[in-house]
């Protein structure tokens, strides 16, 4: 029988140092957590169902979490993304037709399905990088580990702790 690991801050923290980031993960999925922003690295064999409990489990922490994103499209293609709650940011012409950019905010659920079936599809071609941004703190990265840690093998694989002035 698995017992149920549950980290606390008090596991976490050196009540004489503050960290820096923290990073966490399993085989196919990794989180580098500081306040301000995640970075998310995707394998290639990442599952659809670890997939989507990593981002909606960003979702439920804290609704501020944006990724911005760029991509090159016909003009034509653009409403296609508005129409699935992306906020457009600017767009410009480029070789090969419009360099858009777009918010995803995660607060909105359809803009975040749409946001994972990208990523699926992505992986079709192999792994990738995302950062999303974020307004967070060391609490709610703890919760986010708390939330995820069901995922098999998921751990804390690192903890920076920021340099003393």
């Amino acid at each position: 029988m698995l017992e149920e690991v549950s980290i606390s801050m008090d596991n976490i923290l050196d009540e004489e140092r503050n960290i820096s980031y923290i990073e966490m993960g399993c085989n196919n999925i990794g989180l580098s957590c500081t306040i301000g922003k995640i970075k998310i690295w995707f394998g290639k064999q990442a599952t659809v169902q670890s997939v989507r409990k990593v981002l909606e489990c960003f979702s439920r922490v804290d609704s501020s979490f944006v990724h911005e994103t760029e991509i090159i499209c016909d003009y034509d293609q653009i409403p296609l993304y508005e129409n699935n709650d992306y906020t457009l940011i600017s767009y410009g012409r480029v070789e090969g037709g419009y360099k858009v950019i777009f918010n995803i905010q995660f607060s909105k659920q359809h803009a975040l399905n749409y946001f994972i079936e990208s990523i699926i599809n992505d992986l079709k071609e192999g792994e990738m990088n995302k950062t999303i941004h974020w307004n967070g703190s060391m609490a709610r990265i703890i919760l986010i580990f708390n939330e995820l840690k069901s995922m098999e093998g998921w751990n804390i694989t690192k903890k920076e702790y920021r340099e003393e002035e």
